[in-house]
């Protein structure tokens, strides 16, 4: 970022050339897009420590939260893409092999049905709720691929979640709780968030008292959250109302995060049913809900919002250790290891290259903090971590309280 001293101000296209996630990849050389895989990417090792932090993260909350993660596959016989839908509706977007009678994903759901089947007996087991990091292909025109903003191959933060009708409302505040908590997390509040509801189109399935029923659910849940939201007439699918979710990043764009869509369709079309009290057969709604959407393209928003300097517990770069002389080597993988511990990533420049040139090279990987380590540090324990725009003074057993103090804010 331009330090104040500067008397202009960059248009808002310039500030996004700067901040172009594409440069920012190769900048800190966390990713690149293959040279062999048309709309697909090259993760680099520190690319790839950012990408699965995210997933711990992502995988922390849905636990904590009462998913159950799953692992299905990337390639299923074009039976259950016909039965789903996908075949008549969605065929020019999917990879085939025809000699073989199989299509590679474009999602995961008709997966997720067959693992509740199989599962999932009785009413009382629901609301039942499966997620997955669900890696997704679909053929993407060449002239609509953007980075990671718009992949041929990429992951979801793919969940669904099984229930009855009363259920709807709490599963969606359930949700509404867990995507704010963790949105927060990546630095995003929630005052910034709009949600609209998009309600029921002209070619919808069902009866329009289904849908009273059903969008009132949705209308209630966010109400009784005291969220405000917009109301989207006719934007919905044929087969369920959708909530949606979009942040504001800090060059005042929207991204379309989260999703939360209502379907009483699939069920039916795949035989999917639970018991009831009476011992009955019954359809469960099918929530189909993400927080981040694509994984990468999650990524592709956080590079941009925070110009490559990400928040200290995802940032691959988070603090770089430089100590003076080879003799404070010793000191710094010592302290290397209670970062690592505490789930900070440390990296040491020991290289022969004079001190400054090494904190001039840590804040161009975009380093939360650089640390120099000499004789002073190494023998009285007192560490001043540096940004570009200040330093603080930190004694060594006082590390962990100022950096947790840095990781919750």
């Amino acid at each position: 970022m331009l330090s104040s001293c500067h008397t202009f101000k960059l248009t808002k296209s310039e500030t996004q050339m700067i901040n172009e996630h594409r440069k920012i990849g190769k900048q800190l050389q966390l990713f690149d897009m293959s040279s062999s895989a048309s709309g697909m990417v090259d993760w680099y090792p520190q690319g790839y420590k950012l990408y699965r932090r995210i997933q711990s993260y992502i995988r922390t909350m849905q636990l904590k939260y009462g998913y159950h993660e799953v692992n299905s596959p990337v390639l299923a016989n074009h039976d259950i893409w016909h039965t789903s839908g996908h075949s008549d509706k969605y065929q020019q977007n999917m990879f085939h092999l025809h000699e073989h009678n199989l299509a590679v994903r474009p999602m995961s759901c008709p997966f997720h049905i067959n693992i509740f089947n199989s599962l999932v007996k009785s009413y009382k087991q629901l609301p039942y709720r499966i997620a997955e990091f669900g890696l997704c292909h679909r053929n993407e025109a060449s002239g609509s691929l953007n980075g990671l903003f718009r992949l041929r191959a990429f992951n979801q933060d793919d969940g669904h979640i099984f229930c009855r009708k009363g259920q709807i409302k709490n599963e969606l505040k359930q949700f509404c709780n867990m995507l704010f908590e963790m949105y927060a997390h990546f630095g995003f509040q929630k005052e910034k968030i709009k949600i609209k509801i998009s309600l029921r189109p002209d070619n919808k399935i069902g009866t329009d008292a289904l849908w009273d029923e059903l969008e009132q659910y949705l209308k209630t849940g966010l109400d009784e959250l005291e969220l405000s939201y917009q109301l989207v007439p006719g934007d919905g699918a044929f087969y369920g109302a959708k909530v949606e979710f979009a942040l504001e990043d800090s060059l005042n764009r929207e991204w379309q995060c989260g999703t939360f869509q209502l379907d009483f369709f699939l069920a039916e079309k795949f035989g999917c049913t639970y018991l009831n009290e009476s011992a009955d057969p019954e359809h469960p709604v099918i929530l189909h809900r993400a927080v981040l959407g694509s994984i990468e393209r999650f990524i592709a928003i956080l590079l941009e919002h925070y110009n490559g300097r990400l928040p200290i517990e995802f940032n691959p770069n988070a603090i770089i250790l430089l100590p003076i002389s080879q003799q404070h080597l010793d000191y710094c993988y010592s302290l290397h290891n209670k970062l690592i511990s505490m789930g900070i990533t440390c990296n040491i420049d020991g290289s022969d290259n004079s001190i400054s040139y090494r904190v001039r090279a840590s804040y161009k990987q975009k380093c939360n903090y650089c640390i120099v380590i000499g004789d002073q540090e190494q023998n009285n324990n007192m560490l001043t971590l540096k940004d570009k725009k200040a330093a603080y003074s930190v004694h060594l057993n006082d590390l962990t309280l100022f950096l947790l103090h840095q990781k919750a804010h």
